[in-house]
């Protein structure tokens, strides 16, 4: 699962072009829109486009078919400062981690901020000494060795495991997003583990764009302001917990946790339920949890720089999150049986938030609009009426499944059965 090896290029003579997009047909101006005062195509300053200057940042021009820099010297193209030119990639190379100033850089080149999690994020870890009884039975000991071919390592006390597609994710949102890792983590666990999953130093910055608990400035929560010049509307958060955002949550995207070892069951509570080394399985590579990430952030890149999305004038992620995530369930109508408390609000229940957030409408009682009967119980009245009248009978997971997803999940996958 190592990066992939690109051919090299030779960088191409071109005409001198505006922006840094890789699109061919893009041409500023008109610029489509703005984000604190930059332009999203071409990150032309707002007040020098007003004056009908030429296009730029400073003194810097683009020739066509510039991107970020190649991370093994495959530079697709230069960049012009004044009459000399410099590599793309050496260009890119003194300027990996983000200032203050440095949004105007990454709307340049189409890119905004990803902040990664990183335990049961990219990858889960345990000591050495915490492998359950079935784990042991399975081959899981103190004298476990690496095996790269399983993604397997030993770090410092622990074992870790990298999450199927973890190095292939990074290599693709690498060319949407400049990433940093953001764990709760100490410093050196975290540095370790990021050597794993970046061993050639390639994604954060040779290591300076990794914070860990050291760098934090609380001790059991998150907040973009470690994050040199982040600015919130340009920044995508993938997390396996929401309640360490508290103050980015629309930000965040939640991504479906990845328990592999026993020792994070006992840690989330996650009771009666096996961890994926005690069945001897594994995420898939292909449509893991990753590979569905991977999907939702070119959804999310897309929309923030499309025209035809913007409109011209759409300049924040949050917005591009909130609607794409509002297209998830669009079209359903939901009833709950059970799931609710009757002494509680309905509309103020988690369950009836996030069918509303994924875009479902949600109804007290079942009538003829209801799709779908979210129910514990097969035998309560609203089930036997989604029955009666062929309505989706699902239990509460196929809410949850959907969110992780990001899309409509197959309701037959989601029975209710009584006694569950």
């Amino acid at each position: 699962m190592g990066r992939r090896r690109s051919r090299r290029r030779r960088p191409r003579k071109s005409k001198i072009r505006q922006g840094g997009n890789d699109g061919g047909d893009a041409r500023c101006p008109p610029h489509p829109g703005f984000v604190r005062g930059l332009c999203l195509r071409c990150g032309a300053k707002e007040e020098d486009a007003a004056q009908g200057g030429t296009p730029r940042v400073g003194g810097v021009f683009f020739l066509d078919g510039v991107k970020d820099g190649d991370a093994e010297g495959g530079a697709v193209g230069t960049i012009q400062v004044g009459p000399a030119a410099v590599p793309a990639s050496l260009a890119a190379a003194a300027t990996s981690i983000p200032r203050a100033s440095d949004l105007e850089s990454l709307l340049r080149v189409r890119k905004l901020t990803l902040i990664l999690d990183l335990d049961h994020t990219l990858l889960n870890s345990t000591g050495l000494d915490d492998f359950s009884p079935m784990e042991a039975c399975n081959g899981f000991t103190p004298s476990t060795r690496d095996d790269p071919r399983m993604g397997l390592f030993r770090l410092e006390h622990y074992a870790t495991k990298l999450r199927p597609f973890a190095r292939g994710f990074l290599e693709q949102a690498s060319a949407m997003f400049e990433m940093y890792v953001y764990t709760l983590g100490g410093q050196d666990y975290a540095r370790g583990a990021v050597k794993l999953l970046d061993p050639d130093d390639i994604y954060f910055g040779g290591g300076a764009r990794v914070v860990s608990s050291e760098e934090s400035t609380r001790p059991d929560r998150k907040s973009l302001d470690v994050i040199p010049g982040a600015e919130a509307a340009a920044v995508v958060i993938l997390d396996d917990s929401d309640y360490v955002w508290p103050e980015h949550r629309e930000n965040l995207i939640r991504v479906d946790r990845y328990i592999y070892f026993a020792s994070s069951c006992r840690q989330f509570d996650y009771y009666g339920v096996s961890s994926l080394a005690e069945r001897g399985r594994d995420e898939r590579e292909h449509d893991g949890a990753l590979a569905v990430m991977l999907g939702v952030l070119k959804r999310v890149h897309q929309g923030f720089f499309d025209d035809a999305v913007l409109g011209g004038h759409c300049s924040d992620v949050r917005e591009v999150i909130a609607a794409a995530r509002r297209e998830v369930l669009r079209g359903c109508t939901v009833a709950f049986s059970r799931v609710i408390p009757l002494e509680g609000v309905a509309g103020d229940h988690p369950m009836w938030k996030l069918a509303e957030q994924l875009g479902a409408v949600c109804v007290a009682n079942a009538d003829n609009t209801v799709t779908h009967v979210v129910a514990l119980d097969p035998g309560t009245e609203k089930a036997r009426w989604a029955r009666e009248n062929n309505k989706f009978l699902v239990n509460p997971k196929w809410i949850r499944t959907a969110s992780f997803r990001w899309c409509r999940p197959n309701e037959q996958d989601f029975p209710v059965i009584r006694g569950r």
